[in-house]
């Protein structure tokens, strides 16, 4: 473990370069520099759950820790984590790890591995890649919804919410942030985040935590969004056992 020992050394150091008396960025800065710490711990636990190779263990948890390593800088140069009013976060998070030059203990395969993982890590959807590519991506988006979905306040605004985005929800579709018009349409960009859970394990742990219930029930008793919940139960049945009304479920080793 001295690479990892290492490299949680570098994070807090790197981290710290950033601490400032302004507020909005300090506040912005300690949100990441936490998040980044839990998603690493989350993505570790979920590669032990999945029987990997102790060194596989190690590269999940490297992602973790650094798949936000440019969200310390977006927030001091922009003031904002919205990646469309400064820079796409996974891909500058790549391409600041090659400039730090810190990962002089992974070969160049494993290097690939991580940067791969990290520039898909926000994207809507995952590019195309070896099965090894894929299956570090799936862990680290997997881990990094999980401590979102535990951090995030509830959206406050009403039900105003886009007929075209209902309507793919209704199909139990992945939503894109593309289509939003409404403050409300965050509600179900949320919920949609459910339908890209790549791991069973990952889909129980939001089942049970209750967070799949808290955002169905932040929707009206609408005849559309009465059928967005039924395809929701039905879709998480199928994967867990459970409609995602309850606080607790048995756990599942199943990997999607």
């Amino acid at each position: 473990m001295a690479v990892l020992g290492r490299l949680y050394e570098w994070f807090l150091e790197y981290v710290s370069t950033y601490y400032t008396k302004d507020p909005v960025v300090m506040h912005g800065v300690s949100i990441k520099e936490i998040h980044s710490q839990r998603v690493a711990a989350i993505a570790a636990r979920l590669a032990r759950h999945l029987r990997l190779t102790e060194r596989q263990k190690i590269i999940a948890e490297v992602i973790g820790l650094f798949h936000d390593i440019s969200r310390f800088r977006q927030i001091t140069e922009y003031r904002t984590f919205i990646d469309s009013a400064s820079f796409d976060h996974g891909d500058a998070g790549a391409q600041e790890l090659a400039k730090l030059g810190i990962l002089s203990d992974f070969s160049p395969a494993e290097v690939d591995i991580i940067n791969f993982a990290i520039i898909n890590h926000n994207k809507m959807l995952i590019g195309p890649a070896s099965p090894e590519h894929l299956l570090f991506a799936k862990i680290i988006r997997d881990a990094d919804k999980l401590d979102i979905f535990r951090i995030l306040p509830p959206v406050q605004a009403d039900h105003e919410y886009s007929p075209k985005l209902i309507n793919q929800l209704k199909q139990g579709s992945l939503l894109s942030y593309t289509d939003v018009l409404t403050a409300a349409d965050k509600r179900l960009i949320r919920l949609s985040w459910f339908y890209d859970i790549n791991f069973d394990w990952t889909l129980n742990q939001l089942v049970s935590e209750g967070h799949l219930k808290h955002q169905l029930e932040a929707l009206p008793d609408t005849e559309d969004c009465t059928s967005i919940k039924a395809v929701m139960a039905n879709y998480v049945r199928q994967r867990i056992g459970t409609t995602g009304k309850t606080s607790t479920t048995r756990a599942s080793h199943n990997v999607r």
